[in-house]
């Protein structure tokens, strides 16, 4: 078996995880709620910046992005940089599917983080060195974020008055302190 097999294997154990308590809760699977979650977090982009960022041809994100539009959760603008381009953007119709959604993947988030326990932030930066190798055998952009493999303790400090936190507390919180700062760096209102 190789490194692609296990890769196979665990995309289809995410897709079934994530399709089976999203679509229940939210209406959106598990792809949709991933670019839901690109738009939300890394847009107004072009649809050519989402292709080098997953690998999808550049049909199927035109076909994502119409299939987003006739929802009326996607609309396309004019790109200010060259006047020629469209930029992908969600709606806030669009953002208030993707809050709902959230809410049920947040929690199935918590549960993957109480069973990785203490483990959970190396296997992160493991996927992390996987993603980049990928990226470069493939030709594609960086990914749009990346986790530091050597964070500093300072930027971690939070104080926080009261009873301990037990680690699916501890998970969510440092969950919605990074949505936090992706709404913040985007320039989003607190």
């Amino acid at each position: 078996m190789s490194v692609l097999f296990d890769l196979w294997l665990i995309n289809h154990l995410l897709s079934n995880a994530l399709d089976g308590v999203l679509t229940e809760h939210s209406g959106l699977n598990g792809e949709e709620f991933g670019f839901y979650s690109l738009l939300r977090r890394f847009g107004p982009v072009p649809s050519g910046q989402i292709s080098r960022w997953t690998a999808m041809r550049p049909t199927t994100v035109s076909t994502w992005v119409r299939r987003l539009q006739q929802r009326g959760h996607a609309e396309q603008q004019p790109n200010p940089a060259d006047g020629r381009s469209r930029l992908v953007a969600l709606t806030a119709v669009g953002e208030q599917a993707h809050a709902l959604a959230a809410e049920t993947f947040l929690a199935a988030t918590r549960t993957l983080s109480a069973a990785l326990g203490s483990e959970e932030q190396r296997q992160r930066i493991s996927l992390q060195r996987l993603d980049a190798a990928l990226r470069e055998v493939g030709g594609l952009d960086p990914r749009p974020y990346d986790l530091s493999e050597h964070p500093d303790p300072a930027d971690n400090q939070l104080t926080y008055v009261g009873r301990p936190l037990d680690p699916t507390e501890e998970q969510t919180v440092r969950a919605y302190i990074d949505f936090v700062r992706s709404r913040t760096a985007q320039g989003a209102p607190r």
